[in-house]
């Protein structure tokens, strides 16, 4: 996927990944590359995306846009084109650049469909949905409410099964395991993180990541004290372990769940999403957190949102509409 460094000065604020075929920049809200100072228009300038080539067109900002070192209207983009919108430089670059091979899939849904009955109506959840995940992939599900993003995450979650098609995860087709079997697949494949935290709130932070560890009876004492002590550490929380949820601000709660989800060693973390009770500063620190354990622990992980922050973020972004996946 091409992407863009936004720099100011000699500073790289952040890479954000070109996951849609039109993306404008500007200071507003509204823009999915927000670039905040008073010298850059609301809408200044919009990248696209036509037939595999990029382009960067002027949309009227009061500076104007400048491509490398001439002030550009519409202009096809290159490998390392640096985009001049002072007081910043956006570095293009080209899709492709440092892709790696493709890792083997972690998750399979290969014409999936789910259907609920409410009352006398059947409503379509998703339809005839197909795609894989790679293994250590941070891929996010993104649409509108009601698009089916948290659907697709359900079944993949083994939280509910599809009403045709088929969810291998790990290899294992989930289609018609028992019960057990699917708990079993939850408890060591598997780690959730809940945009409500989840957390029991009579339990300490180190009691709430050791408690899915005590349904894993191969693990002994030590182990199991080892893994919650190391994942606290990594999350931060190593001083808070005594404190109870009630105890802990929001980020810290989060933090909490997310060292929860990593101490059963699961291969795939499933986060629902996990930014929509948070401040702009503590989700923006959440979601750097899990991005670092991605990259350094090669954990997959699979999000629902609304956050153009972790769209940003994300290695790839499949975006659903009305119980499908869209181009």
């Amino acid at each position: 996927m091409a992407s863009i460094l936004v720099h100011q000065g000699q500073q790289i604020l952040r890479e954000v990944n070109l996951y849609k075929s039109s993306l404008d920049i500007g200071r507003s809200s509204d823009c999915e590359i927000q670039l905040v100072d008073r010298g850059v228009s609301r809408k200044h300038a919009r990248i696209t995306r036509v037939d595999g080539l990029y382009y960067v067109e002027d949309l009227g900002g009061k500076r104007g846009v400048v491509l490398n070192t001439l002030k550009v209207a519409r202009e096809q983009l290159q490998d390392r084109d640096k985009i001049i919108i002072p007081p910043f430089q956006l570095e293009f670059l080209a899709e492709g650049r440092a892709s790696p091979e493709p890792a083997e899939a972690v998750v399979e849904v290969h014409g999936v469909s789910k259907e609920y009955v409410l009352g006398k109506q059947t409503v379509t959840a998703l339809q005839d949905v197909s795609l894989n995940v790679s293994r250590g992939e941070f891929m996010a599900l993104a649409g509108p409410s009601g698009s089916g993003k948290s659907t697709l995450l359900n079944l993949i979650g083994c939280i509910d099964t599809p009403t045709s098609g088929t969810v291998r995860v790990n290899g294992q087709d989930v289609s018609g395991k028992s019960p057990d079997d699917l708990a079993d697949l939850r408890l060591n494949t598997l780690g959730f993180v809940f945009q409500t935290f989840n957390l029991l709130p009579v339990l300490s932070a180190w009691e709430n990541v050791e408690y899915p560890l005590l349904q894993q009876r191969r693990l002994n004492k030590q182990t199991r004290h080892e893994r919650v002590a190391h994942y606290l550490n990594v999350v931060g929380l190593e001083r808070f372990a005594g404190h109870r949820p009630n105890e802990l601000s929001g980020g810290q709660r989060q933090r909490v769940a997310i060292a929860r989800a990593l101490a059963t060693q699961p291969s795939i973390v499933l986060a629902d999403e996990p930014t929509a009770n948070l401040d702009h500063k503590t989700g923006e620190g959440v979601l750097q957190l899990m991005r670092e354990l991605n990259r350094q622990e090669g954990t997959t992980f699979i999000f629902s949102t609304h956050d153009r922050r972790v769209m940003e973020m994300a290695d790839r972004v499949i975006e659903l509409a009305d119980g499908r996946i869209t181009e």
